[in-house]
């Protein structure tokens, strides 16, 4: 059941004892890829929250050190809307950098289709 606050979570490994490595949700065990962000928030209590990559997409986490909680607070849209799973895990798209040319919309014609008639 979703609530305001989050769902707890098991946090099973962290790295530098601050920043998560993996987790256990709703009886799967995921692996964090890379953390995106993370920021600190101060209302009734100090919070620390991180933006996670997972293979099975963007969370967000946060965590109380007084209490030595973590919660999931945001989780992918594959979650709520079971037919976007289809395809398996999702794709992410490379950085632009590292992005082939595209071809103009002009499509490859084999060498046997260029041959000259006289």
């Amino acid at each position: 059941m979703f609530s305001k606050s989050g769902e707890k979570i098991d946090m099973v490994a962290t790295r530098y004892d601050y920043f998560p490595a993996s987790f256990r949700w709703r009886g799967r065990r995921l692996e964090v890829m890379a953390v995106e962000k993370c920021w600190t928030t101060q209302r009734r209590q100090m919070l620390r929250q991180f933006r996670v990559r997972t293979e099975a997409g963007v969370f967000v986490l946060s965590c109380e050190p007084a209490k030595d909680v973590w919660r999931v607070r945001r989780w992918p849209l594959t979650y709520w809307l079971p037919w976007l799973r289809k395809g398996g895990a999702p794709r992410y798209p490379l950085p632009r950098r590292q992005r082939r040319p595209a071809l103009g919309g002009l499509a490859m014609q084999p060498a046997t289709a260029r041959v000259k008639r006289s």
